[in-house]
């Protein structure tokens, strides 16, 4: 059997579990970002005296923005490294014909041009 093709079954088989079972690979991951928002958060209800809701809610937003470019770029690196394209689409959970629609910047990549430079860039720029 081909990468591909154990990839495909295993994603078939996290799918087929219930959602208790799937939430206990991410569980300890969110509590972490729960904990950031938390801490992030009163910083800016101490340094601009933004309701803590509203300071949770601007923190959140803008890691799911975070979130959503590393997704696209984790989606382009598995492609790199020879992952099919139904694959990528099923891990990040949409439709295997879907793959372009959801990943544009893919077209990109088949079309042998290097996609630009992404939120996430920026983010793991400003670490350094």
């Amino acid at each position: 059997m081909s990468t591909n093709t154990d990839d495909r079954h295993a994603l078939e088989q996290i799918a087929d579990e219930p959602d208790n079972e799937q939430i206990a690979y991410f569980r300890k991951p969110f509590m972490v970002v729960w904990a950031a928002v938390q801490e992030s958060s009163s910083e800016l209800v101490e340094d601009y005296g933004l309701s803590p809701e509203l300071a949770q809610l601007w923190v959140a937003e803008r890691l799911r923005q975070v979130a959503d470019s590393l997704v696209d770029r984790l989606a382009e690196r598995a492609v790199a490294h020879g992952m099919s394209k139904s694959n990528v689409s099923r891990a990040a959970g949409a439709s295997p014909t879907n793959a372009l629609r959801r990943f544009p910047r893919l077209r990109d990549l088949d079309e042998g041009r290097i996609p630009g430079r992404m939120l996430i860039d920026d983010v793991l720029d400003s670490l350094d």
